[in-house]
């Protein structure tokens, strides 16, 4: 009789062993995607040629392969007021600012469509 009662217990701890280990496969499944890096990773501001003797032609680039990034840049040229402005990227795509001795990246973010 001992030795049925030993064999009914191992069952259920075998069990329980295998639930906890399956569990922490699978947590650590979740985890393991890469997450991809922030969006001002791929924004890239360059000058393309002199204005003036103060302010620089500016070129704002997505260098993300296949996602549209929204970018929103505050620039201002020597003499001028500061603006700001938002526009969306496409990939591999750039846009011209204009004139400014500055420009800022102020935000950026990834479009999920």
């Amino acid at each position: 009789m001992g030795q049925v009662q030993g064999k009914s217990r191992s069952l259920p701890v075998a069990v329980l062993a295998f639930g906890i280990v399956l569990g922490e496969l699978c947590a650590a499944a979740e985890e393991a995607p890469a997450k991809e890096p922030p969006a001002t990773e791929f924004i890239v501001s360059s000058t393309d040629k002199q204005c003036d003797e103060f302010n620089r032609s500016w070129v704002v680039t997505n260098k993300h392969t296949y996602r549209s990034i929204k970018v929103r840049v505050r620039w201002s040229a020597v003499g001028a007021k500061q603006m700001q402005e938002e526009f969306i990227l496409s990939p591999s795509g750039g846009r011209a600012i204009g004139c400014a001795s500055q420009l800022e990246i102020v935000a950026a973010e990834i479009l999920q469509f």
